[in-house]
């Protein structure tokens, strides 16, 4: 009785064993399932990567579009402005998000002086396009060239594969005017609300009253 009392007890012992080992087996599978790690513990890394690119189209009346890409840069006081909007609802300085209050704005400048992420700029000094830092340029308020609400088409796809566009297109007026640089800023007003995000230089194009230019910024956002 003993040697049968024996057998039971291991055999008990080993069903137990069985049973945690399959509790074990399903919470790891389940947390693979759900978060695509195979540690149980961990989490899936989630991260939006800023990252903002610049492509300017002209056209002359009856003529064709001549395009130019170039990289750009993104200033650091803003990077931080935008990080504080997304964690704290309200970033400093600036305006309270809105349908007037985003980045949606394109700014146009002559300065061709090229910015860098160091430089100040937000405010109603720096938060011009062209006058960040030491750029010392002006932003155009006429010429057709006011800085105006883009067309914003969001990301879509998987982890952001197709990324998010502002697209706008200026058409000059009178006088003739030069463009050096489009930056994409949170307002239209120059004021103690402007924050400018980021800026591009290109090759100086000198558009006559009628000819327009298509300013495309692109905004890369990826998640895994």
């Amino acid at each position: 009785m003993k040697f049968l009392k024996v057998e039971w007890t291991k055999k008990r012992g080993t069903i137990a064993l069985l049973a945690t080992g399959l509790v074990v087996t399903s919470f790891i599978l389940g947390g693979y399932v759900a978060t695509g790690n195979w540690n149980p513990w961990g989490n899936r890394h989630y991260y939006q990567m800023l990252n903002a690119n610049f492509q300017e189209c002209y056209t002359p009346v009856g003529g064709t579009s001549q395009c130019q890409s170039t990289h750009n840069v993104i200033f650091d006081a803003s990077a931080k402005y935008v990080e504080q909007v997304v964690e704290k609802g309200v970033g400093t300085p600036g305006c309270v998000v809105s349908s007037t209050c985003a980045f949606k704005f394109i700014a146009m400048t002559s300065n061709a002086v090229a910015p860098t992420a160091g430089m100040a700029s937000t405010g109603a000094t720096n938060g011009a396009c062209g006058n960040a830092g030491t750029q010392a340029g002006t932003e155009y308020t006429t010429n057709g060239f006011t800085a105006t609400a883009g067309t914003v088409t969001d990301i879509s796809g998987s982890t952001g594969a197709t990324p998010s566009t502002v697209v706008n297109t200026f058409t000059e007026t009178t006088p003739a005017a030069s463009v050096a640089q489009s930056c994409l800023v949170n307002e239209v007003a120059i004021d103690a609300n402007r924050v400018n995000l980021a800026a591009a230089t290109f090759a100086a194009i000198t558009l006559q009253p009628g000819d327009t230019i298509q300013i495309t910024w692109t905004i890369t956002w990826n998640w895994t």
